[in-house]
């Protein structure tokens, strides 16, 4: 799933848990969810990371500047 769906769904269960009228047995399971939800972001979040940080020094050494500056 993309990341913009899992915070879709982060949001709506948050709401339901917010409304406070759950029985307990579903406000846990909702809560579950949302932390498995909260996890993959958070997963997608540092994969979108490393794939910023190590852009730039693939394209330097693709230009063959180690340190991606120009001479």
């Amino acid at each position: 799933m993309a990341f913009e769906t899992h915070m879709q769904q982060l949001r709506e269960l948050t709401q339901k848990l917010e409304q406070g009228d759950l029985p307990l047995e579903e406000a846990v399971s909702l809560y579950t969810q949302g932390m498995q939800l909260a996890a993959a972001c958070q997963k997608e979040l540092e994969t979108a990371k490393l794939q910023m940080t190590t852009q730039p020094i693939q394209t330097s050494v693709q230009e063959g500047m180690p340190d991606g500056q120009a001479q």
